[in-house]
């Protein structure tokens, strides 16, 4: 068995890429028992940076092309215009690609904390479909172990930036500082309520918060004394703010060109400039958005410039966080490899447990029609079950064995400690 990756992240696809092949919750869900069946165990891990299947198949080649034919299938893409984007790994590669993502050290912002959860919850998800076995179980908790270790034996846990707070960062240094600005922030999840923390840490005092739950934006709001708006009142929300920060994972747009045009011919607090932070993927504001002469819109991809400062801050800690992955690359590496040696003797048990019964049928039988003494047939049956078990063996050592393998089953069967005797 070999496990294998299949995927695009921010390294090897734009962001135009990453989110036309990005899974939902609902759409993971979905897709799950289809790969399933087509190549066993399949964990699908979709994030903003990247969209990433593993899998555990005999023939890692066959099963690279059903996943990408899947992956461009599932969203009615055209192949040519995802294969040059996708990365393929197998093995320890794979393993040691899933261990840095989970410690933090392949996110655009190092040591960022939301990886972690979202590859145990990939790991649940598939769990819950019935897409995983041993090898990915074993796999994912080993990853999710490493990156527990980086957190809690690393400076890199130690004021973490998240994606969330990185856009507010991004923010801040784009208009000189947040205080007296007025901000709307589409999206009340996890990610929206990340943001609607670090801007309310940054300054921010008139907060709108928008979602398609009401109860939700309510709730928010209620926490961060900022005032919720019906999901319909966007346009009209657009028209009172400076600053619009949307992280929500609808699949289509939430905030259209026309939307936003029509909103800026009423000005706003900063002389009708309007200032859009996209932090969704896919995407929730419309690309086209940035040609308004009024507007300056940023997406996730624009926060490499943050990305860059943090890892020259966390460059020590992810030092000491390199040397934690590698030490539980090693210690997967003994299981893993323990996989293959317990299959091993399995059938080398099952093989001689055949040969054992078809013995004592055939001694039982001479004892029924012989007169021969029970010695006789018992040491018949026992130097059959001897000569059967040594043959393979035997004929190997005998015409093809290197002298290495020599040496080895010399080892498996006690030969040199015979030798000292």
């Amino acid at each position: 068995m070999r496990i294998l990756l299949v995927g695009v992240d921010h390294k090897t696809a734009p962001l135009q890429i990453r989110e036309v092949v990005s899974f939902s919750k609902e759409q993971t869900s979905l897709a799950l028992p289809d790969l399933q069946r087509r190549i066993g165990e399949a964990v699908i891990l979709s994030t903003c940076n990247r969209t990433e299947v593993y899998a555990a198949a005999a023939n890692p080649e066959a099963a690279a092309e059903h996943i990408g034919r899947f992956i461009v299938g599932f969203h009615g893409l055209p192949r040519e215009s995802i294969a040059p984007h996708l990365n393929t790994a197998v093995d320890g590669d794979v393993a040691q690609h899933l261990f840095r993502v989970a410690s933090g050290l392949d996110s655009m912002i190092v040591g960022e904390p939301q990886i972690l959860g979202q590859v145990r919850d990939a790991l649940a998800t598939a769990s819950n479909a019935d897409s995983v076995g041993a090898a990915l179980n074993g796999l994912f908790h080993a990853a999710v172990k490493s990156g527990r270790r980086v957190r809690e034996e690393t400076e890199i846990s130690r004021n973490p930036l998240s994606i969330s707070y990185a856009g507010v960062r991004l923010a801040k240094r784009e208009l000189g500082g947040l205080e007296g600005r007025r901000v709307l922030l589409v999206g009340a999840g996890d990610a929206g309520r990340l943001v609607a923390v670090a801007l309310r840490s940054s300054g921010v005092r008139d907060l709108q918060i928008a979602n398609r739950t009401m109860s939700r934006s309510e709730d928010l709001a209620a926490e961060l004394s900022g005032a919720a708006v019906p999901f319909e009142e966007i346009p009209n929300a657009l028209k009172r703010v400076d600053i619009v920060i949307s992280a929500t994972d609808a699949p289509e747009y939430i905030l259209s060109t026309a939307m936003v045009s029509d909103a800026l011919h009423s000005a706003n607090g900063s002389g009708g400039r309007l200032f859009m932070f996209d932090l969704a993927v896919p995407r929730d504001v419309e690309p086209s958005v940035a040609e308004l002469p009024k507007v300056r819109l940023f997406n996730i991809d624009d926060l490499s410039s943050i990305a860059e400062d943090n890892l020259q801050e966390r460059k020590r800690a992810a030092q000491d966080a390199e040397r934690i992955v590698e030490d539980e690359l090693a210690r997967f590496g003994r299981w893993w490899d323990s996989l293959d040696s317990e299959a091993m003797v399995r059938s080398m048990r099952m093989r001689a447990e055949d040969i054992r019964q078809q013995e004592i049928e055939r001694a039982l039988r001479h004892l029924m029609s012989s007169s021969d003494g029970d010695r006789d047939v018992m040491e018949a049956m026992t130097r059959s079950i001897v000569n059967r078990l040594l043959h393979d063996p035997t004929m190997f050592l005998k015409h093809k064995a290197s002298t290495a393998q020599l040496d080895a089953a010399r080892l498996m069967f006690g030969l040199d400690d015979e030798e000292d005797r």
